[in-house]
């Protein structure tokens, strides 16, 4: 399932998907701002199944939501459409839901690729600062929410409801949270009533990824992250810092915490 406002990179992941050793998928394509015609026969050209929906109105989790009611797979996957898939992406993520048959969600990392360069970039995620800082002073400094006490070592909400990644990202298997949205997958079951946060004021939606997962958690079920299944993200002039002004980020982030602490209180957890 992929989003994508004007499809500049799409191609670079429909290049992807089409190398894939799986071959029984479909893809679900929520655009805006993009060419409908083009955009379909670029699919055929590649021989791949889409369902190709125009957004209309609302922004990225409305895309999110459009797209997911059109999931029919036993997994849906989630990615961004400057991703690039490794050839084994989709048929790893198969042999992992197998494997943990009673988890809900599997997600894994991504891995910057300068384009122009043909160079991968490392993420915040494997400087050696950003290591240490996890293992000596995070797990202190932001415990995890009463409720993630088990995914401290992953992606987790603290006590003061932000999003912290503990020691175990990028490079252990652990209960966790989505790491990003780019990269994570879900057994179709689980999520027929669990929904990404709208909100009219919420254009990117910081942590909405995180919001879907935790209604898994608060429903009993669990969640994991495994290093071993990457895709490679285009690192891009624009980041979500870089377009939005920062009062209006700041908003979103403070807008998302609301979303959590309600969250928690519609499942009677004490916030």
């Amino acid at each position: 399932m992929v989003p994508s406002n004007r499809c500049e990179y799409l191609e670079y992941l429909l290049s992807g998907l089409r190398k894939q050793t799986i071959k029984s998928f479909e893809i679900i394509l929520v655009i805006k701002n993009c060419n409908f015609k083009a955009i379909d026969n670029l699919c055929r050209e590649y021989s791949l199944k889409c369902i190709v929906i125009e957004q209309k109105e609302g922004y990225f989790t409305h895309a999110l939501n459009l797209g997911k009611k059109e999931a029919r797979g036993d997994i849906v996957i989630f990615t961004d459409d400057d991703a690039i898939p490794l050839q084994k992406w989709i048929e790893r993520y198969i042999k992992l839901h197998r494997m943990y048959r009673y988890v809900a969600g599997i997600c894994s990392r991504d891995i910057y690729i300068d384009l122009e360069k043909q160079k991968l970039l490392p993420t915040p995620d494997d400087k050696p600062e950003v290591k240490l800082y996890r293992l000596f002073i995070r797990s202190w400094l932001e415990p995890p929410h009463s409720s993630l006490k088990k995914y401290r070592l992953g992606v987790y909400l603290t006590k003061r409801l932000n999003i912290a990644h503990g020691f175990y990202i990028p490079s252990k298997t652990c209960y966790s949270l989505p790491l990003r949205g780019v990269n994570m997958s879900f057994k179709t079951s689980y999520i027929y009533d669990i929904w990404f946060p709208e909100h009219k004021l919420l254009k990117r939606a910081p942590g909405n990824e995180q919001y879907f997962a935790l209604q898994l958690v608060l429903k009993g079920f669990d969640i994991i992250y495994v290093p071993n299944n990457p895709v490679l993200h285009i690192a891009r002039r624009e980041s979500l810092s870089r377009t939005m002004h920062r009062e209006e980020l700041k908003r979103e982030f403070e807008i998302m915490k609301s979303l959590y602490r309600e969250l928690l209180q519609r499942y009677g957890v004490r916030v």
